[in-house]
């Protein structure tokens, strides 16, 4: 048997073990893992004095709101200078460091990852003389000394932006600071950052201490005149693959030093174009999620405000940085047709249960829902607003089980529209049954009788004054090309006779995958997938059923998704008409709703219905199902309130049914 002592001490060493178990230090990478969502609390203490510049003094219910949002760091920039003395031993304010420790404390009690720092120390960036490194040493003695017993989710970021210091006293000056740290602070995470702006490229190039507990950090509002200037537009294919390449570059760096990345800073200032400033958020969203690096959005309380700090709330662009992902909705706003809005989206994901679009309502900062929609719907029109006034949507693909997936926000401008003259293209309605060329859309302009996000014909065939992108198909007629998700064309068409028809789109694409829908009057097809014809010149036809009424009317094709695909032209082939087919409620169905809301379709007759329709009371179509069960249950969240139209179409003729969802 163990004697009494060494039992005991056995024990102990237990004890400790279990200990250093249960609270092992994180890791940079465990760090990085957690640090999903950002936000800087800004402008705030870095002033040369607390409440210096545009904002009051830091409250604790700002963590309660950083808390509740979703955030899991919190990054609060510091400026020491004008609290520490100017002569040996270079004594911090009791007071400043008493504050400081006050609001980490607030953010690290809330189980917040928070990050403090040296912000807009000029005076040593610009004089990097023996005298101002003691300072500097001593500065962050006194930091880790105070900090050292504070748990491992508080980290210290030695300088913010370096401009002033040359690479090599950028170096110099990370490598000397972190010995003084680590005197106190052995494991305590530390980030560090290139010199001048700390940009990617400078991270890429700055010397990587010999450290166990680094954090890499790079700052990025670019491009540089829209984030930080406000000029231009950003959001196209070519805005956003310039900045996956240097996210990209970045990630190669990583990996191929073991050092996780924390992007302390971006954004794009409130002066610039709204829905391109909506995209930048996203994209920086997007790309940080894409490269596991820590987005940490820049939030001033002014040019760059995200929280409405004295109102304890919040604008569109935290539903960004929390609710965002590249599986999101892409929403798209035009103007068409002289009394409507037409709000679209693309998605990349399939099993959301509904769509939910929102719009904000007078000067509300809040969304609001509007519709309520079938998950397969990719448009929703707002018919006849008041004229001369802004516009802002967001789409969800919403989940019943899980959080639902937000687009950033698009505005739209509805003004007092002068009807531009729509002319069929060669002055003559397109005939349905029949083909129509896709090249021959009608005339009328960008907005009005097609949709391009640019004004030029790139190819420049057939129509150059148009800026739609036509192509030569090599003798053999034209075909449209680029077409991006959201952009549109609309044709004039005269329906001879109503019934089915077999709708089919002519194109041609080296990958499939895209999707498009094409709408007559009311009636839509819904999303159709495109076929790889593995060829730019060679079709495939893609086809879809639609019921069709009969007159004059105007046809709209629209793109939802890539990859890129060329149309070719469209045939409408009549499969039944009216003349086979009866309004009987024999062949027919009842619609009700039960105890608990839902709209309940229930076949009741022995010739079962082939495909469902419910149209809202504006006329659209808000649910198409084909091949409909006996019974089909709609979920009441998924309609709006106000009358219905129910209508069945069966082999042998078709039922309408009308109903008051309460």
């Amino acid at each position: 048997m163990y004697s009494k002592p060494l039992f005991a001490l056995v024990f102990l060493f237990f004890l400790v073990g279990m200990n250093h178990v249960m609270n092992a230090q994180i890791t940079p990478d465990e760090a990085i893992g957690q640090m999903k969502k950002g936000i800087n609390l800004g402008n705030t203490h870095e002033p040369p004095t607390e409440a210096g510049w545009n904002n009051p003094m830091a409250q604790e219910y700002y963590f309660d709101l950083y808390k509740n949002a979703g955030f899991q760091c919190v990054r609060i920039p510091v400026r020491w200078d004008n609290y520490t003395a100017k002569t040996p031993p270079y004594k911090i304010d009791d007071y400043w460091l008493n504050r400081i420790e006050q609001v980490a404390t607030w953010g690290l009690a809330r189980d917040l990852f928070i990050v403090i720092n040296a912000h807009h120390e000029q005076w040593i960036k610009e004089n990097y003389s023996e005298e101002n490194k003691a300072r500097f040493d001593s500065i962050w003695s006194q930091i880790a000394t105070r900090f050292k017993n504070k748990p491992d989710k508080l980290i210290f970021e030695i300088i913010n932006e370096p401009h002033g210091l040359t690479k090599a006293q950028n170096d110099d000056l990370h490598a000397r600071v972190l010995a003084v740290i680590r005197k106190t602070n052995p494991t305590r995470l530390v980030i560090f950052q290139g010199h001048s702006w700390g940009g990617s490229d400078e991270l890429i190039a700055a010397a990587i201490p010999d450290d166990d507990y680094l954090i890499g950090s790079f700052h990025s509002y670019d491009p540089y005149l829209f984030g930080l200037e406000g000029e231009g537009t950003w959001g196209s294919a070519a805005d956003y693959n310039e900045l996956d390449k240097k996210f990209e570059a970045v990630a190669d760096w990583s990996d191929a030093n073991n050092v996780p990345v924390f992007l302390g800073e971006f954004g794009a200032i409130k002066s610039g174009d709204h829905n391109s400033r909506m995209r930048h958020y996203r994209a920086y969203v997007e790309l940080s999620q894409k490269y596991g690096f820590t987005p940490v959005a820049w939030d001033d309380g002014g040019d760059f405000r995200i929280m409405e700090r004295e109102q304890r709330d919040w604008n569109e662009i935290k539903d960004i940085l929390i609710s965002t992902s590249a599986k999101s909705p892409k929403p798209f706003a035009t103007v068409y047709r002289d009394s409507i809005i037409q709000v679209s989206w693309s998605t990349n994901t399939s099993d959301h249960d509904s769509v939910i679009v929102q719009q904000k309502r007078g000067t509300d900062r809040h969304f609001s829902v509007i519709a309520t929609l079938p998950p397969n719907a990719r448009s929703f029109n707002v018919v006849k607003p008041p004229i001369n006034k802004y516009y802002d949507f967001r789409i969800i693909a919403d989940y019943t089980d899980t959080a639902g997936l937000y687009s950033q926000p698009v505005r739209v401008f509805f003004p007092e529209w002068t009807k531009p003259e729509r002319t069929p293209f060669n002055n003559t309605l397109s005939i349905i049954p029949g083909i129509i060329e896709a090249e021959d859309f009608d005339k009328g302009g960008e907005g009005f009788t097609y949709h391009d996000t640019n004004e030029i014909n790139l190819a420049g065939a057939y129509r150059p004054d148009e800026g739609v992108d036509i192509y030569d198909r090599q003798g053999n007629g034209f075909h449209v090309g680029n077409a991006l998700p959201g952009e549109w064309l609309e044709y004039s068409v005269n329906v001879l006779a109503e019934g089915w028809y077999n709708v089919t789109a002519h194109i041609s694409t080296y990958y499939g995958g895209g999707q498009f829908q094409i709408e007559v009057d009311t009636v839509s097809s819904g999303p159709v997938r495109v076929k790889a014809s593995n060829s730019p010149l060679n079709t495939l036809p893609n086809s879809t059923k639609m019921y069709l009424y009969p007159g004059n009317q105007i046809m709209r094709f629209t793109v939802l998704e890539s990859p890129l695909f060329n149309i070719d032209k469209f045939e409408f082939e009549l499969l039944t008409n009216t003349s086979n087919l009866q309004n009987n409620r024999d062949y027919g169905f009842v619609v009700f709703q039960n105890s608990a809301r839902e709209l309940v379709i229930k076949q009741t007759s022995s010739v079962k219905s082939e495909q469902l329709e419910i149209f809202n009371q504006c006329g659209s179509l808000t649910h198409k199902i084909p091949n409909p069960e006996s019974m089909e249950n709609i979920p009441r969240p998924q309609l709006s309130p106000g009358l219905h139209i129910v209508r069945g179409f069966s082999e042998r003729g078709y039922c309408v049914h009308k109903i008051v969802i309460r």
